[in-house]
C-alpha cells in the first residue's frame, strides 16, 4: 500500500500505511539524536497517534544509518548553561519526557521499533518502550548513560529489569558496551532482525491490520501477569474473552475461516 504524504517538521517526519503510524525521527545527520524540540515533537505525535482510532499500530524509526543515538549531550550542555534550574525543576523536566516511553508502552495498540542503526541512550529506551523490536543486522545498542555520568532515564531500568532480569540488567548500565543486534537478539532486547526494511514494515503492517480490540486486551492482560497472580490474570482473561466474543472482528474471523480468506479486521 502507497504511504500517505508524510507530515513533515525539521525534525520529525510522520506517515500513514493504512493502518500503520510510521514515526520517523529526522536529524540523520546527527544520527537523530534528541534535541529537547524533537523530544516535544515526538511526545506529541506518540500521544496523537495513541488517541487516534483510525491508528492501528505505531512504528518508530530513524531517518538515515541511526535509529537514535540519544539526547543532543552539546545542545543539552549548552541550554543547560543559559538556564540556571533547581534541582526539582531538572528532575521535572526529565519525568516529562517519561511521557513518551510510558504513552509507547501502554497505549492500546502495538507499537514497534524498527531499529535501523544506532540505539542508545534514551534512543534505546524509546526501543526498549516499543511491544516489538527489530533491528538491522549491523544495528546496535548501547545504553551510553555511564559514560557521560548519569544513571539512565525514560525508564530504561524498568524495561532492562523486566528484558534481562537484574543480573543482566547490572551489567548492561554498568559496563556499558554495545549490543550488537544478534546479541540483542539472544537477550531478548530483539524479537527479529531484517536486512531489508521493506520486510520490518510489512510486520508492521500486519500488526497494524489485526484485530486492535484483542491487542488491546492483550496488552493489559501482559501487562497485569508481571505482578498479578495466576488466579487473578485468568480472572482477567476471562473478562476480556467475554468482552471480544461478541465484537465484529470474531464474527469476521469466524466467517473468513469458513471462506478459507483472510479476515478483514475493522477494530469493533
Amino acid at each position: 500500500m502507497e504511504p500517505t504524504t508524510p507530515t513533515r517538521s525539521d525534525q520529525l517526519l510522520i506517515e500513514n500505511r493504512g493502518r500503520l503510524r510510521v514515526i520517523t525521527l529526522n536529524r540523520p545527520d546527527k544520527l537523530n539524536a534528541l534535541t529537547l524540540e524533537l523530544h516535544h515533537q515526538l511526545q506529541d505525535a506518540v500521544l496523537a497517534a495513541a488517541m487516534d482510532p483510525s491508528v492501528g499500530a505505531v512504528a518508530l524509526t530513524g531517518a538515515g544509518r541511526g535509529f537514535c543515538s540519544g539526547g543532543d549531550v552539546k545542545r543539552s550542555s549548552e541550554s543547560a548553561a543559559r538556564v540556571p534550574e533547581t534541582q526539582e525543576q531538572r528532575a521535572d523536566a526529565v519525568r516529562r519526557h517519561g511521557l513518551t516511553s510510558r504513552t509507547l508502552a501502554g497505549m492500546p495498540k502495538p507499537t514497534i521499533a524498527i531499529v535501523n542503526g544506532v540505539a542508545a541512550g534514551s534512543g534505546m529506551t524509546l526501543a526498549l518502550a516499543c511491544n516489538i523490536r527489530v533491528m538491522a543486522r549491523d544495528a546496535f545498542m548501547r545504553t551510553a548513560y555511564a559514560r557521560i555520568g548519569l544513571p539512565g532515564d525514560l525508564g530504561i531500568s524498568y524495561f532492562l529489569m523486566r528484558l534481562l532480569g537484574p543480573a543482566k540488567a547490572h551489567e548492561v548500565l554498568f559496563l556499558d558496551e554495545k549490543i550488537s543486534a544478534s546479541e540483542c537478539l539472544a537477550l531478548g532486547l530483539a524479537n527479529r532482525l531484517f536486512d531489508d526494511p521493506v520486510d520490518a514494515l510489512t510486520l508492521a503492517m500486519k500488526l497494524a491490520e489485526g484485530p486492535s480490540v484483542a491487542f488491546r486486551h492483550i496488552k493489559q492482560n501482559l501487562a497485569a501477569a508481571e505482578n498479578g497472580s495466576l488466579a487473578e490474570v485468568i480472572e482477567r482473561e476471562a473478562d476480556a474473552t467475554a468482552r471480544c466474543v461478541r465484537t465484529h472482528d470474531v464474527k469476521e474471523a469466524s466467517l473468513a475461516f469458513k471462506e478459507k480468506r483472510l479476515p478483514i479486521f475493522e477494530g469493533r
